[in-house]
C-alpha cells in the first residue's frame, strides 16, 4: 500500500511527488511515456523563474528527472488504465500491474489536438521540431496555429527552414507581444490570419500544396512540412468512473476533489492559465494535501 500514487510526471506531477516525499510519504510516480510530459517537446522553455536562456524542453525534463532521482522517488513507465475507490483508498491498474494507495494525485495533463481526420487523414503532420532539425532544414513549413506555443516553434523553425507560414483562424496572432515582435521582425515567417487549412495536395507521401480558406495557396514542389499547434484536449478519460464535469476533456474541479483522497494538479483542471508555473503550484498544493490525508 503506497501512501500516494502520482499519475503523470510533467511539472505538476513531479512537484506533487517532491512535496509529498518531503513530508515522509511513500510515493510512486506512474508515467505513460517520459518524465516531462508535453513540455519535453518544446524548443524553448520560457517565462519560468530560473530557467536557462535557451533551455529546451528536453533539458528541462532532464532536470525534473534528476530531481526525482535525487529524492529517491521511483518512476514506473507504464500507462494507467483505470482508478477505482476502495475502502482503504484506491486501486490503480496500469498496463503492467495493479497498485493500492491511500491517496492519488492525477497530473495527467492534456494532449495536443490534431487536424480533422476526415478532412486531413492522409496529410502527414508534426507537432514538434526539436531533435528533428535536419529533417526540416531548407523546407517550407506551415504551422497551423498562432498561440504562444505555435509562435515559439515558428521562431525556432525559422532558424533553419526555408520559410515558415503561420495560419491563424483569428484576425491576428494570439501570441504575446514578445513573440509577435520577433515574428514581425523575421523575414522568414509569414502570418496568414483569418484563415484555416482548407485542402492539400500530395505527391506520393509528400505534401506539395496547402490551400487556405481565404483562397491563398502555399506551394513547394520539394515538399511542405505541416505542424499542428491548435490547442490541447484534456486527458479526462481516465476519470470517467467518477462522473466529474468536464470541458473539452478538462476537469471542472479544485485541487482537492469531492472524492476523498483524490487530487488533481496541473493542466487537467479547467483553469484560466496553463503554464509551468501554475502546474508546479498545483502540484505543490496537491502534494501537501495528500500528505495531510495519508498521515491523518
Amino acid at each position: 500500500m503506497h501512501d500516494v500514487i502520482v499519475v503523470g510526471a510533467g511539472p505538476a506531477g513531479v512537484s506533487a511527488a517532491l512535496y509529498a516525499k518531503a513530508r515522509g510519504l511513500e510515493v510512486l510516480v506512474l508515467e505513460k511515456s517520459q518524465v516531462g510530459g508535453l513540455i519535453s517537446g518544446v524548443s524553448k522553455v520560457s517565462h519560468y523563474a530560473s530557467v536557462g536562456e535557451h533551455e529546451s524542453g528536453q533539458e528541462f525534463a532532464s532536470k525534473l528527472s534528476e530531481q526525482l532521482d535525487y529524492s529517491q522517488i521511483p518512476v514506473q513507465i507504464e500507462e494507467v488504465n483505470s482508478i477505482s475507490k476502495t475502502e482503504a483508498g484506491f486501486k490503480v491498474i496500469s498496463s503492467k500491474a495493479e497498485y493500492e494507495a491511500k491517496t492519488v494525485i492525477l497530473a495527467i495533463g492534456s494532449t495536443l489536438k490534431e487536424l480533422d481526420q476526415d478532412k486531413f487523414k492522409d496529410l502527414p503532420t508534426e507537432h514538434w521540431p526539436l531533435g528533428k532539425e535536419e529533417l526540416y532544414k531548407g523546407k517550407t513549413v506551415v504551422i497551423n496555429g498562432g498561440s504562444d506555443g505555435a509562435s515559439k516553434e515558428a521562431l525556432y523553425l525559422a532558424q533553419f527552414a526555408k520559410c515558415v507560414h503561420m495560419v491563424q483562424d483569428q484576425d491576428r496572432l494570439l501570441c504575446i507581444s514578445e513573440f509577435k515582435k520577433q515574428i514581425e521582425a523575421s523575414d522568414k515567417i509569414i502570418a496568414h490570419t483569418s484563415a484555416t487549412l482548407e485542402s492539400y495536395k500530395t505527391e506520393g507521401d509528400m505534401c506539395t500544396e496547402v490551400v487556405l480558406s481565404n483562397g491563398e495557396s502555399i506551394r513547394d514542389s520539394e515538399g511542405i512540412v505541416v505542424f499542428v499547434q491548435i490547442g490541447q484536449h484534456g486527458n479526462a478519460d481516465l476519470l470517467e468512473s467518477f462522473s466529474f464535469e468536464t470541458q473539452n476533456g478538462f476537469v471542472q474541479s479544485e485541487i482537492s476533489t469531492d472524492i476523498d483522497g483524490l487530487y488533481l494538479a496541473g493542466d487537467i483542471r479547467v483553469k484560466p492559465v496553463r503554464q509551468i508555473a501554475t502546474a508546479v503550484a498545483d502540484g505543490c498544493l496537491a502534494g501537501i494535501e495528500a500528505a495531510k490525508k495519508a498521515q491523518a
